[in-house]
């Protein structure tokens, strides 16, 4: 099926993810095309903002954002 080119590059980027197939990247997709924009902001705001300041501990190897 042909879906709106950000859909299909929603679907794409989600199939990227460990354990999500096409099937669930379309369920994702159109979850959350039924949320809100502040839903919307929210979640990518969280993804956009997840590598600032998360390393990995020296000692235990576990990621951390503490020094």
């Amino acid at each position: 099926m042909d879906y709106p080119a950000p859909v299909a590059r929603l679907i794409d980027e989600l199939r990227k993810l460990p354990g999500v197939g096409p099937k669930s990247a379309q369920r994702i997709a159109f979850h959350l095309l039924r949320g809100s924009p502040e839903e919307a902001a929210r979640l990518s705001e969280a993804v956009g903002t997840l590598l600032d300041g998360i390393r990995t501990c020296a000692s235990c190897h576990s990621i951390t954002d503490q020094e």
